[in-house]
């Protein structure tokens, strides 16, 4: 077995963000050079291709002048991203880092279980820009930039018990922590203006479903969420995550905190139609000891260290390295390692 941890959900940003596309040459001639690196061009096309795939929906809801303002707002930030890159890759090639097939293949097959049901992985592929074969290029890419990255933090230092205690005493206040829940629910969607034969339908099928539910003991939740939930955490299983009082309408809430975790709950309704939740993590309210937040702190002390090293050693790739940025791109270049 291989022993690269693929954070999955950071490689398919990475492919969405970074997947540079170069299909239209003639597009990519005519488009502004922003930077360079090493003598390889990022271009303006290369920059709204990327800012495209990760910001592809949230810019459709947005009026024309809007979005041509936040796509001049992100453009400086995503060319950054775009020079950081290369920089990585080639820093990642150099030092001979190599990925398994095994891997690539592993994280391909993540990709297509995670696209919608109504996306065929044909189509999205050509909504990427890519057929199979560069596709699992792209794939080995940011895989070999993930790894790389991976191997430069292992020289940020883990934090010592003396440094875990002290950060807790000094920080008790941030460890008092609220009631909360964390939740997954199934939604019949009963409109405002329905009539009581409508309710009476709805009502029967979640019923159903709810029998179905405590047969199985709940063990299909995910599953029936996915196909029958009227709610878009339906997508997610049902799963809310982690809310506190106040967060969810009355009848919801109430339910949610008297029910047992993992206990299918009562139809419950709410203006929304009805619900079957079910609870599967409770915190209660009150002082955590260290036992309890020392991974947190942890994370807390070693975050700001891991960025501080991966920011340096960017940092160094760059002195070394011929980068040049266009005027266009506003701001100041990031500044250089001391040698």
């Amino acid at each position: 077995m291989s022993s690269l941890k693929i954070n999955f959900f950071i490689i398919i940003q990475l492919i969405f963000t970074l997947a540079l596309v170069s299909a239209n040459e003639d597009k990519e001639k005519a488009a502004e050079e922003l930077a360079s690196v090493n003598g390889e061009k990022i271009t303006s096309a290369d920059v709204e291709k990327a800012i495209r795939m990760k910001y592809g929906p949230q810019l459709d809801q947005m009026p024309a002048e809007q979005r041509a303002a936040a796509v001049k707002q992100v453009t400086p930030i995503m060319a950054e991203e775009l020079i950081t890159r290369a920089l990585l890759l080639k820093s990642a090639k150099d030092n001979k880092v190599v990925v398994s097939e095994e891997d690539i293949n592993k994280t391909l097959t993540q990709i297509k279980k995670s696209l919608p049901p109504s996306v065929k992985y044909e189509d999205y592929l050509k909504q990427v820009g890519h057929g199979d074969e560069s596709f699992k290029s792209e794939i080995n890419e940011e895989l070999l930039i993930s790894k790389h990255a991976q191997n430069i933090l292992k020289a940020v230092t883990k934090p010592t018990e003396n440094e875990v205690k002290e950060y807790f005493e000094k920080n008790k206040e941030s460890f008092n922590s609220k009631e909360s829940v964390s939740a997954s629910h199934i939604l019949l969607k009963v409109e405002p203006n329905s009539d009581n034969k409508k309710k009476e339908e709805q009502l029967k099928s979640i019923e159903t479903l709810r029998k179905q539910l405590i047969t199985s003991k709940g063990k299909d939740f995910a599953k029936v969420a996915k196909e029958k939930s009227d709610c878009p955490s339906g997508a997610k299983g049902g799963d809310l995550g982690n809310f506190g009082r106040g967060q969810m309408v009355p009848a919801f809430e109430k339910a949610a905190f008297t029910q047992k975790v993992g206990e299918v709950g009562e139809v419950v309704e709410t203006q929304f139609g009805y619900h079957i939740i079910m609870v599967t993590d409770k915190t209660k309210a009150g002082q955590k000891s260290l036992d309890e937040v020392k991974e947190e702190i942890n994370k807390r002390i070693e975050g700001p260290k891991r960025e501080a090293t991966m920011k340096k050693f960017i940092a160094d790739l760059e002195s070394k390295a011929k980068v040049s940025r266009s005027s266009t791109l506003s701001g100041p270049p990031p500044a250089k390692a001391k040698e």
